[in-house]
């Protein structure tokens, strides 16, 4: 028998998960930190190689990689281990209602509740800059549905942790070592690179090999995540430490996406695989 699927019940729990997490302080603080410094980078935009959108969005790009993944692993570590502490989810699951909708409705009323701020913070303060140009609002949208794309990633995560985890507060030490690793897997990658008797001037000249490239858009969702954003506005070329990287042809958006997917994707089912044999 194929796995049912109960969209009104899907529907209540992600209602819930979204109300209940739509006034979290932390939300509130992130749209609103969101919207005061795009607005802040947009006033000094339009200098140099950059159009005023391109330039701010870079800006955006290391504050967003901070911001949203820390965001969205403090909304999902509690998800399940830390209503399994409180006994809801005891209560929940009392009813006639399967855990696949259960965690389905969590991981959407949650996820509406991160693009909910990423849409407020980076959309009311994008449609300020596209009033004076306009050029590269298709680039802009763009970078906000990656926004939400790398949100989401971190989300499935740090569900998928609170889902094999019995405490939260393990959930949520698993979150923060998985933000410290995404941080540093490209500097790991690039003493490996070293190691292997790589120049650091080579990659000003001859560029970073393939395997470099492949290792950090598999490994790493922020690195993904910000070439992808380039990508959305056309540049295939850009400085890095004083340098000039290029980016090979076979990085495609069209392959970013599908490696997005998996990210999404593969943490939710794992989740589910440990939600349903946990005893509760």
């Amino acid at each position: 028998m194929g796995l049912e699927i109960n969209p009104k019940t899907i529907f209540t729990i992600a209602k819930k998960e979204y109300m209940d997490n739509l006034r979290n302080k932390w939300i509130l603080a992130l749209t609103i930190i969101f919207i005061i410094l795009t607005l802040v980078i947009s006033f000094v935009h339009g200098r140099g190689e950059l159009t005023g959108a391109q330039f701010t969005v870079i800006g955006l790009m290391s504050i967003s990689t901070l911001l949203v993944p820390i965001i969205a692993i403090m909304l999902g570590y509690a998800a399940i281990s830390g209503e399994v502490e409180t006994g809801s989810l005891s209560v929940v699951l009392a009813h006639p209602v399967r855990r696949f909708d259960v965690l389905v409705g969590k991981y959407l009323g949650l996820g509406s509740v991160l693009a909910t701020s990423i849409l407020l913070g980076f959309g009311i303060a994008g449609i300020v800059i596209m009033v004076g140009d306009a050029s590269d609002a298709a680039g802009y949208l763009i970078f906000i549905c990656l926004t939400i794309l790398l949100g989401l990633v971190y989300l499935g995560l740090s569900i998928c942790f609170s889902a094999i985890l019995k405490r939260r507060v393990a959930s949520l030490g698993a979150g923060i070592g998985l933000f410290f690793w995404a941080m540093i897997i490209g500097m790991v990658i690039m003493a490996i690179f070293m190691a292997q008797g790589g120049d650091l001037f080579d990659l000003g000249t001859t560029g970073m090999p393939d395997w470099m490239w492949s290792s950090m858009m598999v490994l790493s969702p922020s690195d993904m995540y910000q070439t992808a954003t380039m990508l959305g506005f056309g540049l295939s070329e850009f400085a890095v430490m004083g340098f000039r990287i290029s980016l090979p042809e076979f990085i495609t958006m069209g392959k970013l996406l599908v490696i997005f997917a998996t990210w999404i994707l593969a943490p939710f089912f794992y989740a589910y695989y440990f939600f349903k044999k946990r005893d509760i």
